[in-house]
């Protein structure tokens, strides 16, 4: 192993830096390579949200990404926003929250969908708005439907593969002690991008979900941190890594 382990970030370019940033204060070497993109959908049904949020119970968020696609399209609409009660999934969402000038009033302990609709209580008769990713699970929809939610689910954005980048592929096959995941997404587009990941190399998830992802799709799990944040995902690959 090298004197500083090389970690894959497979995070979409925009998004890299933060992780990237985390692991080499941990002493780790990053090796981007996004293997996902964006890709806006037509917005009429996040028109029309915007335009009559009063009639609103709760607004969930569930990633940072839906944060920033709401709040620019109310910014493109020229609309002055006064938000229902407001729930996100975990501190990153919480944060990107922030930086639009709104604090969350509900995020569940465990930084899961289903924990942050369970979290939501009784919703009988409630208008809860949902904007986020088209693919996204449908375990938090199908939980706010159990507890009573009215669901208005609004697609944001499609997930899809990145291009090819053939001097982040020149750079994987160079060799790597371990790989980070922190969406299903990203497991998918890695493995179409790259194959499986290298023998050797820990896989590891930033959660559940997206562990799930990676063993349905032929990769063994070797590192998930008790915390479903960047934080937890760094700490438990630098402790793996030096213990290895």
């Amino acid at each position: 192993m090298s004197e500083r382990p090389r970690v894959v970030v497979t995070r979409r370019k925009e998004q890299a830096g933060v992780l990237a940033d985390k692991l080499r204060a941990a002493g780790l070497e990053p090796i981007l390579f996004p293997a996902i993109q964006l890709r806006p959908l037509p917005s009429h049904a996040l028109d029309d949200s915007l335009k009559n949020l009063e009639m609103f119970d709760w607004l969930i968020f569930t990633s940072s990404n839906g944060v920033d696609f709401f709040f620019r399209r109310a910014e493109e609409l020229e609309l002055t926003l006064e938000l229902p009660r407001t729930a996100v999934i975990g501190p990153s969402t919480a944060q990107r929250l922030a930086e639009y000038g709104a604090t969350p009033d509900f995020m569940p302990e465990e930084y899961t969908g289903t924990a942050l609709a369970s979290g939501l209580g009784d919703l009988t008769g409630r208008h809860v708005l949902l904007p986020r990713a088209r693919m996204g699970g449908l375990a938090i929809v199908r939980r706010l439907w159990q507890q009573g939610a009215d669901v208005f689910d609004v697609p944001l954005y499609d997930t899809i593969t990145a291009v090819p980048d053939p001097a982040a592929l020149a750079k994987l096959a160079q060799g790597y002690e371990a790989v980070t995941f922190t969406s299903p997404t990203a497991v998918m587009g890695f493995v179409k991008l790259a194959g499986r990941s290298q023998g050797a190399a820990a896989v590891a998830c930033i959660g559940p979900s997206t562990a799930q992802a990676a063993r349905a799709s032929g990769l063994a799990v070797t590192i998930m941190p008790d915390e479903y944040t960047l934080d937890g995902l760094v700490a438990s690959v630098a402790a793996f890594l030096r213990d290895a």
